[in-house]
């Protein structure tokens, strides 16, 4: 009887083991594979958050470069067109060539205005795009170059119309406009290219 009740006990014990463990590997197994599945998630979620971040960040610089390129080629436009303009102003002659002397006059004195705007608003860009000390040149050009220049301008032409015959000033402000103000300019601009990178490296 004894035997018996042993033997049965070990055979209840045994299905019981067989039962929990039929039922607890299974259960185990799902679990980890639950935790894989989350894990998987988690780095594919975080694969895709740094690739939004690296789309957003390569978009923006795109953007700023972009805004860099414009900024060379409207400054450069502009001061270029500044200085035609007064070179036209002085190289022909207020009394020999009245008609186009006036229409040179005329002309500056019409456009002049709104490129000088134009020119200082593209360095308030250049304070976001560029260095301070690229700025900072860019501000030289503007108040120490161009204002004086334009300043200079229409004092002479103020001069010129007191005066009965051409004056001698013109000469050297023309030979100034030309060289003096064309090697500021070319040098600053070519700064601007070298700092921004837009340069070839055949031109550095």
């Amino acid at each position: 009887m004894s035997f018996s009740q042993d033997f049965l006990e070990k055979v209840l014990l045994l299905i019981l083991t067989a039962g929990v463990t039929g039922f607890l590997i299974p259960y185990v197994l799902k679990i980890v594979d639950e935790r894989k599945v989350q894990k998987q998630k988690e780095i594919d979620d975080r694969r895709l958050r740094e690739q939004k971040l690296y789309e957003a960040a390569l978009l923006r610089q795109n953007k700023i470069i972009d805004a860099q390129v414009q900024l060379l080629d409207n400054l450069a436009n502009l001061i270029w067109e500044y200085q035609l303009l007064a070179i036209e102003v002085s190289y022909f002659d207020p009394i020999e060539q009245c008609p186009l002397y006036s229409a040179a006059v005329t002309e500056y004195d019409k456009r002049t205005g709104a490129i000088f705007a134009k020119i200082r608003a593209e360095i308030s860009k250049a304070l976001h795009l560029t260095s301070t000390d690229t700025y900072q040149e860019l501000r030289r050009l503007y108040y120490e170059e161009l204002i004086p220049l334009d300043v200079k301008l229409y004092g002479l032409m103020k001069k010129q119309r007191d005066a009965d015959q051409k004056i001698p000033d013109w000469k050297h402000f023309n030979e100034n406009t030309v060289h003096n103000l064309g090697y500021v300019i070319d040098k600053t601009l070519n700064n601007l290219a070298e700092e921004l990178r837009l340069k070839s490296a055949e031109h550095k």
